[in-house]
């Protein structure tokens, strides 16, 4: 310890509402397609497996993009390494509306728009450390991952609503105007971190370390915590692409679809609110790593056999709750299980994780249906892989907190 004063400044929370903001705008763009996959294939003149690809391309380029990014928030710092994200993010997401009904175009443009998403993601736990006190860590990265989910809420819900009452440009321009703006607003207001730290931990594992991957393959509860990603993160990309596919064989419509959609990340907005608050006061990370892993199955198992709306829309709340209420807690968990190793590192390798899931998943169970087209067997299969994933957090144990 050094001596140098620990103080907090009223600002984070300004930076931490413009990282909200364009973590918002990063999930609209990736979501936008997917409750008007349908529509989208005609306005394209494509299938629908090319729609779903222009969702997918994210989780394909995440890979090796994320080392890169990993390597330049470590190397040059969360401002400039996000602002690099935040600008490619708001420059190609306004393009996106100008290459018109040219698929080929809009899959370059949504692939140049896909690079920008390992700055974001790889720098939540970064951000909250260099910024907010031990006690507040768990608060900052949930609402982080709060606003994640809150973009695909909004890109789930509101895209199918302007398409009916205007058309796909439109909702274009829309969303790649705000992409622009949020991406010049966040160039010019954000800083890399405060004057003095808030608190010791920063300056106790302010180093960038050698064989940080190593590190984090021989430590058991990063094993674990891999798994429940692996499959938590992947069964969540697969059902955001696919859930036009999968609710309208059961009478949903459209709107329905998105309303669903809605209701799907609501309850993760929820679930990580909550999450986070307890996490913070109990200091029981792992206990809820195992709770939200169980609702997750039990919800599974019941939305694979779900054949009314209502239903549907509750057991989508619930598996949003259970699926993305862990997100923040398992990424502030990891961080405490693999010090010394940098947060960009640990959190990145989880997002790497969960993208070759999501690959896997998404391009492994097109067309897994029954002759009628629904997705009941891809569903069951993802509801035991929830089961497996919640025996593996029994094995989770919590660490001793830094002062």
């Amino acid at each position: 310890m050094t001596g140098e004063k620990l103080q907090v400044y009223g600002y984070r929370w300004v930076l931490l509402v413009i990282f909200m903001l364009a973590n918002i705008s990063l999930q609209i763009l990736w979501i936008s397609y997917a409750t008007v996959t349908l529509e989208a294939a005609v306005f394209y003149a494509v299938g629908e497996f090319e729609i779903l690809f222009l969702s997918t391309i994210f989780m394909i380029t995440y890979i090796p993009v994320s080392f890169f990014a990993t390597w330049f928030i470590n190397k040059f710092g969360f401002r400039i390494g996000v602002g690099l994200g935040a600008m490619v993010n708001g420059v190609f997401g306004f393009l996106r509306v100008l290459v018109g009904p040219d698929y080929f175009l809009v899959l370059f443009v949504q692939i140049m728009i896909s690079l920008s998403q390992p700055f974001f993601l790889n720098s939540v736990s970064l951000f909250s450390k260099n910024w907010f006190p031990e006690s507040e860590r768990n608060k900052a990265t949930g609402l982080s991952i709060i606003s994640q989910l809150l973009g695909i809420a909004i890109g789930m819900f509101l895209t199918p609503i302007l398409v009916m009452l205007y058309n796909i440009e439109v909702m274009l321009f829309i969303y790649g105007l705000y992409a622009l703006i949020i991406g010049i607003v966040f160039v010019i207001f954000t800083r890399d971190e405060p004057p003095t730290p808030p608190s010791i931990r920063i300056k106790k594992e302010d180093t960038v370390i050698k064989g940080g991957l190593k590190l984090l393959f021989l430590n058991k509860y990063f094993g674990i915590v891999g798994m429940i990603f692996f499959v938590g993160l992947g069964a969540f990309n697969m059902i955001s692409t696919y859930i036009e596919l999968i609710v309208a064989p059961r009478g949903l419509t459209a709107v329905e679809v998105g309303n669903m959609g809605g209701l799907l990340i609501l309850g993760g907005i929820i679930g990580a609110t909550v999450m986070s608050t307890i996490a913070d006061r109990l200091r029981k990370r792992a206990l809820l790593i195992k709770i939200s892993s169980l609702i997750t199955v039990v919800s599974f198992f019941i939305i694979s056999f779900a054949n009314t709306t209502f239903l549907l829309y509750i057991t989508g709340f619930l598996l949003g709750f259970g699926l993305l209420s862990v997100g923040p807690v398992l990424l502030e968990y990891t961080v405490d299980v693999t010090v010394p190793v940098p947060e960009a590192s640990s959190n990145g390798m989880l997002m790497v994780i969960g993208s070759i899931s999501g690959i896997l998943f998404i391009l492994g169970f097109e067309g897994f249906t029954t002759p009628s087209g629904d997705y009941l067997p891809a569903l069951i299969i993802l509801s035991i892989f929830s089961l497996v994933s919640f025996l593996l957090s029994l094995f989770l144990k919590d660490v001793k907190f830094s002062e």
